[in-house]
């Protein structure tokens, strides 16, 4: 089944859509898969990209985050982690609330958390309230701890669907 999704900023402001493919669900997250030239809207620089890669993506129902494990040359090449608001699902529709901060990973630098001068800015001007700001902080805080301790879905459970996923991945010339 196919996925329609939509990030959002606070206020509803429509931030990037994109497709992918449900494989299911479990521990509170849908389980999706993007294929490699798949196109993303990124409607706050007003432009259309096409992603090269592939990725095996998780949408927490629950929870404050969304993560990508993108994939390329046969393995994982990075981890990409929004901090959210728990996304929502209505049929093929999903969308959530980007909080800007973001938890990264990538073999050179490691675990690593960016966009926190962005969180910052929207935060004012967006004008979050007290508790959305430290649902983000303690989100990212949560984030950090299954990353670190092997939890869900950093705890090895997606690596047969990684692998599948990375088994049918075209070298990327870059």
């Amino acid at each position: 089944m196919k996925l329609n999704l939509h990030a959002l900023k606070y206020g509803g402001i429509a931030h990037y859509d994109w497709e992918m493919e449900l494989l299911g669900e479990r521990e509170g997250c849908l389980i999706a898969e993007g294929a490699p030239g798949r196109s993303l809207k990124h409607h706050t620089k007003g432009q259309t990209f096409t992603v090269p890669h592939a990725s095996l993506e998780v949408y927490a129902l629950e929870e404050g985050f969304t993560v990508s494990f993108d994939i390329a040359d046969g393995e994982v090449v990075s981890i990409y982690c929004n901090v959210s608001q728990p996304c929502v699902r209505s049929g093929e529709e999903v969308s959530f609330v980007d909080l800007d901060l973001d938890l990264l990973w990538n073999e050179r630098e490691g675990w690593h958390v960016v966009d926190e001068d962005e969180f910052e800015d929207n935060r004012s001007r967006l004008g979050y309230p007290d508790e959305l700001t430290r649902f983000a902080q303690r989100s990212l805080r949560d984030l950090q701890e299954r990353a670190h301790q092997g939890k869900f879905p950093f705890d090895g459970s997606l690596e047969a669907e990684i692998r599948r996923i990375a088994s049918g991945t075209p070298k990327l010339n870059v």
